[in-house]
């Protein structure tokens, strides 16, 4: 997976600066955290001592807190985002002079939906997915900050978290994010087949209707749309099945983390406030372990287009007849 994301990456050349504004994104999801988990843990234990000026220093360090992370989130933002689509663009031009180089014979070896698949999603499938790499380099600091300072906070609650967060990340790797490639592949395939059918229907109207093959042309792009579609469930499926594990494992841990920790505050182990600031931290963990599995069953789906992409533009089946400067 990595390996073919820096072939992406050199092809681009601008790989360095798409990682420096990764990086840059990455700790915003662990500053909320952090800013909900501090206030909210002032503002409890302010309410229950009945102090009024901690409950004002807290609310007004939410608030200066949040909009400084907001700024900061949107000015980076507002670099990645077109960043991104100048890389996409200038991946687009490299492979489109990439298959410009091919021979005739090499390029009709390929349907013309093929071809058009590569150059459209395929191409989208490494910076422009919903989510994706700058999601998963979040998820991944959020869990770190987490899990750290749950641990040196209380190490008991960070035992129960990381007791139910493991096996809902264990099952989703393993039955989940493992199969998504191959099926992504077969949707990629259906789908330049597809679009190959249609565009059949298109150019060949008129031949077709001098010989009576509509109908015949409209069974292959029906037969081509129903492989398609079949691919397709077998993806929404499994991304079903995924989600059908956050309340089992979710709630699961929310409700004994809450019974348990009752009896602490009762023994006076554990105040409210500190209870409250610990669902915050376990929400990091989790809310970003949920990320984590969605950001990887994404990247292991968009992994056939990105092969097929690095697999287009290193073949050395044929030589370049020109090279544009």
């Amino acid at each position: 997976m990595i390996l073919e994301m820096r072939k992406i990456l050199k092809a681009t050349g601008k790989g360095r600066s798409f990682l420096l504004l990764l990086l840059l994104r990455s700790p915003v999801d662990a500053a909320f955290t952090v800013i909900n988990a501090i206030f909210l843990q002032r503002a409890f234990n302010a309410v229950s001592k009945t102090d009024n000026a901690a409950l004002t220093s807290a609310c007004l360090f939410f608030g200066v807190a949040t909009l400084c992370v907001f700024l900061y989130n949107g000015t980076v933002w507002s670099i990645y985002a077109p960043f991104t689509v100048r890389m996409e663009s200038r991946l687009r031009v490299k492979l489109f002079d990439r298959i410009s180089s091919f021979s005739y014979e090499r390029i009709e070896a390929t349907s013309q939906g093929e071809w058009l698949t590569r150059l459209n999603t395929d191409v989208e499938m490494p910076f422009n997915q919903p989510i994706h790499l700058p999601h998963a380099a979040c998820a991944i600091v959020n869990i770190s900050v987490s899990a750290v300072i749950l641990w040196l906070m209380n190490p008991a609650i960070f035992g129960w978290v990381t007791l139910f967060v493991i096996p809902h990340i264990a099952v989703s790797q393993i039955f989940i994010a493992r199969v998504m490639p191959k099926w992504s592949k077969k949707s990629l395939e259906a789908k330049g087949k597809n679009t190959g059918e249609f565009a059949a229907i298109i150019t060949c109207a008129d031949t077709a209707a001098l010989y009576a093959g509509q109908d015949y042309l409209m069974r292959r792009f029906e037969q081509s749309s129903r492989d398609l579609l079949r691919a397709n469930m077998k993806l929404r499926t499994r991304n079903a099945v995924s989600a059908a594990f956050l309340p089992l494992f979710g709630l699961g841990g929310y409700l004994a983390l809450l019974i348990v920790s009752g009896g602490w505050i009762a023994q006076g182990k554990l105040t409210f406030g500190g209870l409250t600031a610990a669902f915050q931290y376990r929400g990091g963990v989790l809310a970003g372990s949920m990320m984590l599995i969605n950001c990887l069953i994404n990247i292991g789906a968009s992994m056939a287009g990105i092969r097929r992409l690095n697999q287009t533009l290193n073949d050395e089946t044929e030589r370049p007849i020109w090279k544009k400067d």
